[in-house]
Order: structure tokens, then sequence, then C-alpha cells
């Protein structure tokens, strides 16, 4: 009896085997949705939209790209997290993903914890930039004019929680200098201000400012990385002059639901990788400013981890909030 049950059961797990593969090897058999947290026409959605119309070559499915703007990207987040765990929504991630749980602490989830990665697409580098007209040269400059005269140097940013408003605050914690961080509403919104002199300097998104860069309404005095721009090949970065404390670089990278299997997973990454490193596809994205990576799972999950306790410690010592 004992041997006919054994024997029942193993038929059974062996007939069911190829219908669970099947499952597994069928993916994708629909479109795959893919949600951006911001609004039409910016970079982020860009990205998507380029990257979408190469995977679905090589998925053999449409991808259709959603946006779902606002609460600095947590109504996105919070809409993947929702769905089901099958593998067909995406969520593009950007810093926010790593920083929101200590700007909004009644958030409702833990995006790290629900969240998975699957691959790192490229980074978004930032640039310090001051008014053409500023008597501040360089980088080192700025830092001693701000050490010299305590909280009178402004520094404006696109934003609460980006990465350059998170790097302005670091010259206080790390440098131990005192200046005035003044997050904007975007980038289009802290321009005007920067061009005029109302604020003493800028930390933003490069390709934001590499226009008036390049026509002389501001200078660039170092990008926020640990290499030099090909868009700005004559800015040093901040490395290269030794200030690697103030390293900070955007990127945008692709997450779903942690509990999604595994081989959809790889299938997803597989199709990411290889979309963005289509020669057309890299090229149209360093028009943009950002550097193409194609960071694997493993290495983007291990790069959320260290993101999130960097940016979140900052934010916590600076007593910034949100909520």
């Amino acid at each position: 009896m004992h041997r006919r049950r054994f024997l029942n059961t193993v038929l059974g797990i062996a007939a069911t085997a190829p219908h669970w593969r099947v499952m597994a090897d069928d993916f994708p058999s629909r479109p795959i949705r893919w949600v951006v947290p911001y609004p039409p026409g910016g970079s982020t959605d860009t990205v998507a939209r380029t990257l979408g119309e190469h995977m679905a070559s090589f998925l053999g499915q449409r991808v259709i790209v959603e946006n779902k703007p606002g609460a600095a990207s947590n109504i996105g987040t919070e809409a993947v997290i929702r769905a089901p765990a099958d593998g067909y929504t995406l969520l593009l991630a950007v810093p926010p993903l790593a920083v929101n749980p200590a700007l909004y602490p009644d958030l409702g989830f833990d995006a790290l914890e629900a969240l998975q990665a699957v691959c790192l697409l490229v980074w978004n580098p930032n640039v310090l930039v001051v008014p053409a007209n500023s008597k501040i040269k360089s980088a080192q400059q700025l830092l001693d004019e701000a050490k010299a005269n305590p909280d009178t140097v402004t520094v404006a940013s696109p934003g609460i929680g980006t990465v350059p408003h998170l790097v302005s605050l670091l010259i206080g914690q790390e440098l131990g200098i005192d200046i005035v961080p003044v997050p904007y509403k975007g980038s289009a919104a802290l321009k005007p201000d920067l061009i005029s002199g109302r604020v003493y300097a800028a930390m933003d998104n490069l390709f934001a400012q590499v226009s008036a860069v390049r026509s002389g309404q501001v200078r660039a005095l170092a990008t926020l990385g640990h290499t030099r721009s090909p868009l700005l090949p004559d800015v040093p970065s901040m490395a290269e002059l030794g200030l690697t404390d103030l390293v900070g670089m955007g990127w945008i990278g692709v997450v779903i639901r942690s509990d999604v299997m595994r081989e959809r997973r790889r299938i997803l990454e597989d199709a990411l990788i290889r979309s963005v490193n289509v020669p057309s596809v890299s090229e149209k994205l360093g028009s943009m400013g950002l550097e193409v990576i194609a960071k694997s799972h493993e290495s983007y999950q291990q790069f959320l981890q260290t993101e999130a306790s960097r940016w979140q410690s900052t934010i916590r010592k600076a007593g910034v909030s949100v909520a």
C-alpha cells in the first residue's frame, strides 16, 4: 500500500512537472505593463518608451508604458506593489525608491521589501553649477566661501529627496560646512533663480543644465560622479577633485514584485539588458546625458541596499521630512 502510494505520488509529480515548465517557458504570453512614476515627456518616460520598443521584439509581446505620476513616485510604486505577482507589471525605478522611506515614514508599504531588482540600466549624472557672473571658479572655492561665511551660501536643487538635494545635505554632514539647501519643484523652476543669481549655486541633473552651460548662462564647476561626463568633457568630477564624499549619481533601473518567479525575472532582465545595449538605444541615451551600465539583478539588488542605507541616514541626520 505504501509502495503504491509512493509510486502514485511520483507519477503525479512527473505528470505535473512539464505543465509548470510550460507555464514558465510560455512567459510572456500577453503584453507587459511598464509603470513610470512620472509624467510623459521626461527623461524617465523616454527611457521606458525607447527600451520598450526593443523589449517587445525580444519578448514577442508589446510593452505598454503607463505613466502614474505623483507623490514623489510613491503613487506609481504602490501601483506595482499592489499588482499581481506574475511578472507582467514592471516599475521604472529611480533614487526616490531608496530614499522615500525616510522622507515619508507613514507610507504604508516597504518598497525595498515588496520589490526586487531586475536590472540597473543607466547612470543619470548631476552637476554643480553657479551663475555665469559668479566670482566662484571651482568647487573648492565654493566650499571655502561657505566655510568662511556660514549660512550665506545657498545651493539649489530640483527637489527634496533628489540626489542633488542629498549631496547638498552631505556638505554639512561630511565636511562640516554650513550651507543653505534650497530645494525647488524641478529643474525648470530653479533655473531662472540660478541664472539671475538669486541663489549662489545649484546641484542639478546634468542634462537639465548642459544647454545653459554651453550657452554661457551658467558655469559648471564639477560633475557629481566618479568620472567626467562626455557631455562636458572639460568639467572635472568630484572624485577627481578629491571630494569623494560629495559623489552622488542619479540612476534609472527596473524592479518588480519580490515574489515574482525567478525564471520570469530572468527573462525580463535579459530582454532589458539586450535592449539597452542596442547601439541605437545606447546612442540615444548618451545624447540625453545618460551612461549605460546594465547591471544585473544581483548587482542592482546590492546597490539598492547601499543607496537606501546611505541616503536614508543622510535624511534622518538632517531632520528632513515631507510627512
